[in-house]
C-alpha cells in the first residue's frame, strides 16, 4: 500500500502577498528617483564649474582665447579681445573672492556626485547627508553669483558678444537681425533665472528626500536582509 504525501508547502507562496518579492527598490517613489537624478546632474555641473574656474586661475586660458581668435573680421576679433581682456582683469581682481567660492563649488559638487549615486544604487546612511549637502551647494551658488557678480557679468559680456559676432559672420543678414533681440535678451535673463531655477530645484530636492515615503525607503535599505 503506497501512502501520498501531500508536496511540502511552497515557502514564498504561504508567506503575506505583501511580503513577497518586497525590496527597498520597488518600494522607491518616483520623485525620489527624479530628485536623485537632478542631485546627480547639479553634482556633475557644480564639479565641472568649479573645476573650470579652478583651472582658468591656474593660466589655462587657452578655451576662453580660442573663442576669441576663431573671428575672422579684425574689427570684431578686437572687440572681442578688448572685452575678454576687461574680463581677465575683472577676474583677476576677484581671485580672493572666487578662487574660494570656485573650490567649495568643486568639492560640493564631488560630494553631491557621491551621495547621489549612492542613493539612486539604494544605499543607507545617505538621505540626511544628500539633503545637507543639496542645501550646502545651492547656498554656495546663490552666495558666489553674487560675490562674484561682476565677474561673471564680464564673462557674460565677453561670451555673448562673441556669440553674436559669431553669428553676424555665419547668417545671412535677415536672419541674423531676427537672432540679435533673442541674444540680447539671453545676455540678461538666462543667469539670473538659471539661478532661480537651480536655487527652487534644489529646494524641491530636499523636500523629496524628507518625504515619508523616502525616509522609510532608505530605513528599509538599512535594515538587516531577514527584518525587510
Amino acid at each position: 500500500m503506497s501512502s501520498s504525501h501531500p508536496p511540502p508547502a511552497d515557502r514564498d507562496a504561504s508567506a503575506p502577498e505583501g511580503a513577497r518579492g518586497s525590496t527597498p527598490d520597488a518600494r522607491r517613489p518616483r520623485y525620489l528617483v527624479v530628485a536623485l537624478v537632478a542631485a546627480l546632474v547639479f553634482g556633475a555641473g557644480c564639479w565641472t564649474e568649479g573645476c573650470g574656474r579652478l583651472a582658468f586661475y591656474r593660466g589655462e586660458r587657452e578655451h576662453h582665447a580660442h573663442l576669441t581668435s576663431s573671428i575672422r573680421d579684425d574689427a570684431d576679433r578686437a572687440e572681442a579681445e578688448g572685452l575678454y581682456q576687461r574680463f581677465v582683469e575683472i577676474a583677476d581682481d576677484a581671485r580672493g573672492r572666487a578662487v574660494p567660492m570656485a573650490a567649495a563649488t568643486f568639492v560640493l559638487g564631488a560630494a553631491l556626485l557621491a551621495l547621489a549615486a549612492r542613493g539612486l544604487a539604494g544605499k543607507s546612511n545617505t538621505r540626511s547627508a544628500l539633503m545637507q549637502v543639496v542645501a550646502a551647494q545651492a547656498i554656495v551658488v546663490v552666495a558666489s553669483y553674487f560675490v562674484t557678480r561682476d565677474m561673471w557679468g564680464a564673462e557674460a559680456d565677453w561670451q555673448y558678444e562673441s556669440v553674436v559676432i559669431h553669428q553676424r559672420e555665419r547668417l545671412p543678414p535677415d536672419e541674423y537681425q531676427r537672432s540679435v533681440p533673442t541674444l540680447r535678451a539671453m545676455r540678461y535673463w538666462v543667469p539670473p533665472g538659471w539661478l532661480v531655477f537651480r536655487t527652487i530645484a534644489s529646494a524641491l530636492i530636499v523636500v523629496a528626500l524628507s518625504r515619508p515615503r523616502s525616509r522609510e525607503f532608505f530605513e528599509a535599505a538599512s535594515a538587516p536582509v531577514s527584518e525587510r
